[in-house]
């Protein structure tokens, strides 16, 4: 129901909701509690199944709805306690962030309730209902999204994997820190630098004792733009799947305003701009989570600690499965945090999970983004955030620009967070204080004229508090960079520009070495002509893009072979089952790759013949090429070999497939360009696994300049005009204005809702 009046519940005053053509509503509200009312009944409208999935998952209830295949879901919810750990924030969050929950789940109640014209088409088929909103759920799911882009859990599973297969010099030598070319966020422009060997550290102590997800913002002041006003650019990566988790929408109050990208799940604009100031976010990736190898008392109830042990609390979490009989997961939550190990196929060690969204703390961050007047007061607010770790840029229409790294953090008393260690050691574990916020790298209007973020490493090894180990290399950073320091008459469309860039800065690295390659094949000699006269952009008609591509996958797997001979699917990324499909440690390769492949050590390749490594790697791409499809190159275009399908929970039976997903379509790129589809080199032509489903361009001191876009649409409803109607501007790097002053919205809105209080 998007027209006419609608009496609801849980209101003070009337709303009006209006919408543009793409859906999007504008909010007029008289009060904050209306305002976040009406955007919870706003996001039950339009997102009734992404709700009920996100509720279901931070209960750990979603086998009851879909049957065993939710299953590893609701184990790793109920092990992990996201609502556990709720139920006991609402303990300690302040009065305000309250209300401003409360009347963000009243409104999402109130529109599953009476705004809906019929259920659900998903709910419909799974023959079920919406379920009530509670304030937890919203709690449960800042630690869900905290777990999600957490640094380096996985990182450290994948690392204990090599470890126990293949011993440490296996990892040492595959574990490449960010490469010390590479660029930091501050000071910005300049290179990370030596970094200290932090894993090196950490198995030392390990072996004394012996073991038992990407994004891109910036922001530029006027110095470096066409009209002299401030620009804020952000496209997050996130999975490729429908709908979108952000949802566009402009609420306003007597009081503030806002419009941007909010996230579906909560009361916040995590991307968006107040009027006068205008921020956006990365994925932060510091290590606010530890795992600890345990050794588990006879009694099951008890952990080794010292000399002595340590009692453990146990829980039973019944979980219901539709059509079939209820299993029984019993938790064992020792001193540090849940015992994970059940969840872990083939993981011989009992591991036990501490992150700091575990713990009973306050939160505010974002939900109070909407009154900022300064950078100031834009970042105080974040000083209590337990939620993910984030790079948060800001712009304002005084031409004052900034960056600042948030998410509370961990003092550890021994070792850096890179493997697993004993937890029987007393001296390994965290602190009791968490690092001070007054710490967190900051930066304000530095003079070069911008700042950017792009989960790379933030600040030189050793500068400040210590952060995390564990980066995505700086391949993405530095071509943000380069274009940016370049120019200084950037505006919308050139910024637009930017975020859809394909060009590999990888190849301009490898570039020189590779053209010394031994070719002794056709098939090699055919893939060294491609690349030679290839400019290095990742464009879908490239052919050369694709001898790359499978190029660079062959060489990263070879040489994980050379080295980790039984552990070298970790190393590309393989995963610990159904719980933990894959990991992240395959983005830590490639800077080691290329770093071999540009310096030659003595002991890498076969008979140190690196032109013949590198040589047998393209001869292996062109031959699959020619397999697959066919011996003419222009048949090799990358956006066909690899193109991207949006999925929909539903699309993944076959049968619902054509109606719930969109693609394939051409998009070019991979996971280290400034437009971001990244597989992992165990399957490189898979479908892109991450993209930039929302793209945000905003100009504070003209907010009407300003553009946004998802991948999709508003709606999660297929058989709804706005399911897919941004997608051809998302495609083409383009984006849709959102109406900002009084008039503009007259103008551009069509339907109209007018909410009034029940009774």
């Amino acid at each position: 129901m998007t027209r006419g009046r609608l009496r609801v519940e849980g209101l003070e005053g009337e709303v009006q909701i209006a919408r543009d053509r793409w859906g999007i509503p504008h909010v007029n509200a008289g009060s904050d509690s209306d305002a976040w009312f009406a955007l919870g009944l706003c996001h039950a409208q339009d997102r009734p199944f992404q709700l009920e999935t996100m509720l279901r998952v931070g209960r750990g209830t979603l086998a009851a709805l879909v049957g065993v295949g939710g299953l590893p879901l609701d184990r790793l919810s109920r092990r992990l306690g996201f609502a556990r750990t709720a139920i006991r924030q609402q303990g300690v969050i302040e009065a305000a962030v309250r209300r401003t929950i409360d009347a963000y789940v009243a409104g999402i109640n109130a529109g599953l309730e009476h705004g809906l014209r019929r259920s659900p088409h998903e709910l419909a088929l799974l023959r079920a209902r919406p379920t009530r909103w509670t304030a937890t759920d919203v709690l449960a799911f800042v630690g869900l999204q905290s777990f999600a882009l957490s640094a380096n859990w996985d990182t450290e599973l994948a690392r204990l994997k090599i470890l126990a297969e293949d011993g440490p010099d296996a990892l040492q030598a595959l574990d490449g820190a960010y490469p010390e070319w590479h660029p930091v966020s501050a000071p910005v422009a300049a290179i990370a630098g030596p970094t200290a060997d932090h894993l090196a550290r950490d198995l030392a102590a390990l072996l004394a004792i012996g073991p038992g997800g990407a994004s891109n913002n910036w922001a530029l002041a006027p110095s470096r733009t066409a009209n002299g006003a401030t620009i804020v650019a952000n496209d997050p990566h996130l999975a490729s799947r429908l709908p979108a988790p952000w949802y566009l929408a402009h609420l306003r109050t007597p009081e503030w305003a806002v419009a941007g990208a909010s996230y579906v799940g909560g009361p916040a604009f995590p991307i968006g701009h107040n009027g006068f100031a205008a921020w956006g976010i990365t994925a932060g990736l510091t290590d606010t989570c530890d795992l600890f190898i345990e050794e588990l008392g006879a009694d099951g109830r008890s952990v080794r600690r010292g000399e002595g042990w340590e009692a453990c609390e146990v829980i039973e979490e019944r979980i219901e499965v539709k059509g079939a009989q209820p299993t029984v997961e019993q938790v064992v939550i020792t001193p540090r945090g849940p015992i994970i190990s059940p969840l872990l196929d083939g993981m011989p060690y009992t591991l036990s999970l501490r992150a700091i969204w575990q713990q009973t703390l306050p939160i505010r961050g974002f939900l109070e983004s909407v009154r900022a007047r300064s950078f100031e007061e834009l970042r105080a607010p974040f000083a209590a955030w337990p939620g993910p770790a984030l790079n948060v840029v800001y712009g304002d229409a005084d031409g004052h620009i900034g960056w600042q790294l948030v998410g509370q953090l961990p003092r550890r008393r021994r070792g850096s967070g890179t493997v697993p260690l004993p937890a029987s050691d007393p001296e390994i574990g965290w602190e009791a204080e968490l690092v001070p916020f007054t710490e967190m790298p900051c930066v304000y209007d530095p003079d070069i004229g911008f700042v950017a973020t792009a989960n790379n490493q933030p600040v030189r090894d050793g500068e400040g508090p210590f952060l995390g180990a564990d980066w995505i290399d700086g391949y993405r950073l530095a071509a943000i960079e380069a274009e940016l320091a370049a120019k200084s008459d950037w505006d919308v469309a050139r910024t637009q520009a930017l975020q859809i860039n394909r060009r590999s800065a990888v190849w301009a690295d490898l570039h020189d070495a590779v053209m010394q390659a031994a070719p002794t094949t056709d098939a090699a000699a055919r893939g060294l002509d491609l690349l030679r006269g290839w400019d290095g952009s990742l464009d879908p008609e490239s052919a050369a893009a694709s001898v790359y591509e499978l190029f660079i996958a062959d060489l990263s797997r070879r040489m994980a072979e050379l080295k980790a001979p039984r552990a070298w699917p970790w190393v590309l990324g393989a995963g610990f089952g159904a719980a933990v499909p894959y990991t992240m440690f395959h983005t830590r390769l490639l800077g080691r790759v290329v770093r071999l492949v540009r310096e030659r050590p003595a002991g890498w390749a076969p008979n140190d013949d690196w032109p013949g490594l590198l040589a047998t790697s393209l001869g292996s791409a062109v031959e699959r090429l020619e397999k697959e499809r066919g011996p003419d190159p222009r048949s090799w275009q990358w956006g066909a070999l690899r193109p991207l399908t949006l999925h929909h929970p539903a699309g993944d039976r076959r049968f619902f497939a054509s109606v719930f997903n969109l693609g394939p379509m051409p998009v070019g790129g991979d996971g280290n360009t400034v437009l971001q589809a990244g597989t992992t080199p165990l399957d490189p032509l898979s479908n892109p696994g991450v993209i930039p489903n929302t793209r945000v361009v905003m100009v504070p001191a003209d907010p009407e300049a300003s553009r946004f876009v998802l991948a999709g649409g508003q709606s999660g409803n297929p058989f709804s005009p706005h399911y897919a109607d941004l997608l051809a501007w998302w495609q083409r790097g383009d984006g849709v204005p959102i109406a900002w002053s009084e008039a503009a919205v007259r103008t551009a809105t069509g339907e109209r809702l007018v909410l009034t209080p029940a009774g």
